[in-house]
């Protein structure tokens, strides 16, 4: 399902993007799957486990960004490969943005994301 997200800068400038919303249980989690071509996903995961493991083969450069329960933002990570070589990390936070490469903002400016109703 497509929602309406709102990523606030420390600024307080904002970025409203449209974003497809996952929500998995499983703690492997092939994101090209849950994909909806170059639109952004936002993942959350719900499972007790500390860590998932994200599988990004065969996903298109984008940025991830973390976010904590709060909602504050709390990292990021970079895949410029695309779908050349077999790429994964694992993650502890519970919800994060996936978003196409390049962004229009600098990831060291990113403050929270809110899910507009």
């Amino acid at each position: 399902m497509k929602k309406s997200l709102q990523i606030t800068l420390k600024d307080q400038a904002t970025i409203q993007l449209q974003a497809t919303v996952k929500t998995t249980t499983d703690t492997f989690i092939k994101v090209n799957e849950l994909q909806e071509g170059t639109t952004p996903l936002l993942l959350n995961i719900q499972h007790p486990q500390v860590n998932s493991l994200l599988e990004l083969s065969k996903v298109a450069p984008f940025v991830l960004l973390y976010f904590d329960y709060t909602n504050a933002f709390s990292g990021a990570s970079y895949s410029l490969n695309g779908f050349k070589n077999p790429f994964g990390i694992s993650v502890q936070a519970k919800k994060l943005l996936i978003l196409p490469f390049p962004i229009a903002f600098k990831l060291e400016d990113v403050l929270s994301l809110t899910l507009i109703p």
